[in-house]
């Protein structure tokens, strides 16, 4: 296992995390976020989408108890991604480290590549982490120190993320095609936006796929 095999296993999560976290920091900056306070945020938080939100909140004076409930909410998928790791996890090293920079993207790569070795995965994982780690936080330091040059219009490039866990989610059922499981994914992802209000979607149709897989976890 070399870090050429890693780096460019990165270079598809560099494509979807440097320009956004530009845009962070484009957006934290015209909103009158520091550069010092713009980047903390991306490596401390390091919570993708929830930071935008973080933003919006913080402007109309959103109390920090209230953001960090928030956030918890909207990250609370990682709970779910934690459980489902729990195999890969076992036996390597850095695994606080590792649980601390997982995200969707890294997450369904984990998934997809299936390394049986202890010492391969710590490698993999680790690196891998800490690459898209720091794809995020320079992208925000650009931004944030160049946000007064930078002028293009960055609506809907948000989206990049979702794009990029959805091929990455498409290539794992190429080499693992478990129909039951892509039905119940579907199934409950519908259910849970007939169910529940806007806000509470993800959270919701987790938990019902969450409740799904304790009882029929031998059976799929």
């Amino acid at each position: 296992m070399t870090f050429n095999y890693v780096f460019k296993l990165s270079i598809p999560i560099f494509m979807g995390y440097f320009p956004l976290g530009v845009a962070f920091g484009v957006l934290a900056k015209s909103m009158g976020v520091s550069a010092f306070i713009a980047v903390a945020l991306s490596t401390l938080a390091y919570g993708g989408a929830a930071q935008f939100m973080m933003l919006s909140l913080f402007s109309v004076g959103t109390s920090y108890v209230e953001v960090f409930i928030v956030s918890y909410l909207v990250n609370l998928r990682h709970t779910f991604y934690g459980i489902s790791l729990l195999k890969e996890y076992s036996g390597i090293k850095f695994r606080l480290l590792n649980i601390a920079l997982l995200t969707d993207e890294t997450f369904a790569i984990f998934k997809n590549l299936g390394l049986k070795e202890a010492s391969d995965r710590s490698f993999v994982f680790t690196w891998l982490n800490l690459l898209s780690w720091s794809y995020w936080a320079a992208g925000t330091l650009l931004g944030a120190i160049l946000g007064d040059f930078i002028k293009a219009d960055t609506r809907g490039l948000e989206f990049s993320l979702t794009a990029l866990f959805t091929v990455v989610v498409i290539e794992m059922f190429k080499n693992d095609k478990n129909y039951r499981v892509l039905f119940a994914a579907v199934f409950f992802g519908v259910l849970g936006v007939s169910l529940f209000p806007a806000k509470f979607v993800l959270v919701g149709s987790m938990a019902l796929c969450f409740v799904f897989l304790l009882l029929f976890k031998d059976k799929i």
